[in-house]
């Protein structure tokens, strides 16, 4: 399977950062507008074993996802994976640790690419650049979170 992952360093507190995220309401606020997130259900702070079912606009079409939490290990881990949704397997790791200087947090997507038809239209390389503009986009909306003391 593919894997993608990208490393952010913050000056905010590991707390404060985990808790900002375990809201999908947080996580639409960061996302890329291109994206065109929309929670279609989805709890106001996830735990394990809660589903989410969002819409995203990606390769010219609005994909249906449904996503389980499996894991919340406060405040080190977030798991999400797919189970519905056009990826043969898709798991996103938030891996979060606490420094002198801050919060270092790594993302790992581990992925397998749809099928079918949309297999030939979307491929690795596809994904791995659509996740490297969406991870672009998403550090900048929490350093300026962060610099705004909503973060802290």
């Amino acid at each position: 399977m593919a894997q993608f992952e990208n490393e952010l360093w913050l000056p905010c507190g590991v707390d404060a950062l985990f808790e900002f995220l375990l809201r999908p309401a947080n996580v639409q606020r960061i996302s890329d507008p291109r994206l065109g997130l929309v929670f279609e259900q989805a709890p106001d702070v996830v735990n394990p074993g809660c589903i989410i079912a969002f819409k995203v606009q990606a390769y010219g079409v609005v994909q249906k996802l449904e996503h389980e939490i499996t894991a919340v290990e406060r405040p080190r881990l977030i798991v999400e994976e797919q189970i519905k949704g056009p990826m043969k397997a898709w798991r996103h790791e938030h891996h979060f640790e606490e420094h002198d200087q801050g919060v270092k947090m790594t993302d790992r997507v581990i992925f397998q690419p749809p099928g079918g038809m949309l297999g030939f239209l979307v491929k690795e390389s596809t994904i791995l650049d659509g996740l490297e503009d969406g991870f672009i986009h998403r550090e900048q909306e929490l350093r300026r979170l962060v610099s705004q003391g909503e973060i802290t």
